[in-house]
């Protein structure tokens, strides 16, 4: 724990506050603060059981998520602002070899409206960091944010990020014409950790054969099974929640070609986000075919929930070629944001002091909490 005097504008003194990790009991101010921004569709007492639902998954088990708060010493029931940190496994690539390290990601930054303005999330972040940087032992941190300059003030830099945005007129048919596209079929969320086991391989072994510069650090986040069901478990509370029912489906596979995606049923954004494409390390000509069809699987989950747009975070040149596919063919809309300006990452290194310059690879959705 941490502790220091601060001046509150609702004291004509100096009041004392105290950082750490929150208590079973400040848990559930620090969700009910949070939910009051992040709980839409839900209710805030539905918020309150999603993130308990979520803290039972393996992501977040055995420490993995943690929740942080400042409070006032003299009413520790009092939070002033929170934030969580959820583990990462980053893969780095560096002139002398590869390894495989433990990272977080902060999300769920918040203050209490009463005390906006007065530089609490700044001092919430600083002990966060310190935390990170010593018994955490992160080599990293990531987050994702609109105010990106925020962050960056504060150790955070913002990396490169473009999205994609697929929509379709109102008079689309679920059932449109395919010929000449490869077979496709939906995944199930059984399937979905064998997937991400060999997709966590190849991402491997595409690692070890970069040739970075010596002043470069190359990094992706891994692609496992305990992130991928992440944002999936959530979608199947919140779609359990509001229809009944959870997803069938939580994805689309080629398996003649080898390539699969992932997909996140958003209902707070109304949209559908493919969380992640697995394409082969020697993509052919066909591989747009193929896309082009998942995507077309994407579209027609969408369309069955209701949700108007598919969001694609820095589509690779396979994607984009599909992406034009279905414009040409289908008659789907495609935007393109070069930079984007809300969820855009930002990375700290352990202790802000990396002099490499940082190439981030695979930045998809399914790196966001």
């Amino acid at each position: 724990m941490n502790q220091f005097d601060f001046k509150l504008p609702t004291s004509d003194h100096t009041t004392s506050i105290t950082f750490g990790e929150a208590t079973s009991e400040q848990i559930v101010s620090c969700r009910k603060l949070a939910g009051a921004e992040f709980s839409k569709p839900l209710t805030r007492d539905d918020y309150v059981e999603q993130e308990n639902y979520l803290k039972q998954k393996p992501l977040a088990k055995d420490g993995g998520l943690r929740v942080w708060c400042l409070s006032l010493t003299h009413d520790p029931s009092q939070v002033l602002a929170t934030c969580k940190t959820i583990p990462r496994e980053l893969l780095i690539r560096r002139v002398g070899g590869t390894s495989r390290q433990r990272a977080y990601c902060i999300a769920s930054v918040v203050t209490n409206p009463q005390y906006r303005g007065l530089g609490l999330a700044s001092r919430l972040l600083e002990f966060v960091a310190e935390w990170l940087d010593g018994p955490g032992d992160a080599v990293a941190s990531v987050l994702y944010t609109s105010i990106g300059d925020f962050y960056h003030r504060r150790g955070w830099k913002m990396m490169p990020a473009s999205q994609a945005s697929l929509s379709w007129p109102s008079s689309f048919s679920p059932s449109v014409n395919r010929n000449q596209l490869p077979e496709t079929r939906l995944i199930s969320g059984k399937e979905v950790p064998e997937l991400c086991i060999r997709d966590v391989r190849d991402v491997e072994s595409y690692f070890e054969k970069l040739t970075p510069q010596p002043n470069e650090s190359r990094v992706c986040v891994l692609p496992t099974s305990n992130l991928i069901t992440w944002l999936q478990d959530r979608s199947d509370f919140v779609c359990t929640k509001m229809k009944g029912g959870p997803p069938k489906s939580h994805g689309t596979i080629c398996e003649s070609a080898d390539t699969w995606l992932y997909w996140f049923h958003d209902f707070r954004k109304q949209q559908l986000a493919v969380q992640r494409a697995r394409i082969p390390v020697v993509a052919s000509q066909i591989t747009r075919s193929v896309l082009a069809a998942m995507l077309l699987d994407a579209i027609e989950e969408a369309h069955m929930w209701n949700l108007p747009k598919i969001i694609l975070w820095d589509p690779c040149t396979e994607l984009l070629g599909a992406m034009s596919i279905l414009e040409e063919r289908f008659n789907v809309k495609v935007e393109m944001l070069a930079v984007r300006n809300k969820s855009v990452p930002s990375m700290r290194w352990k202790h802000a002091d990396e002099e490499n310059t940082t190439i981030f690879h695979f930045n998809e959705f399914y790196t966001w909490s």
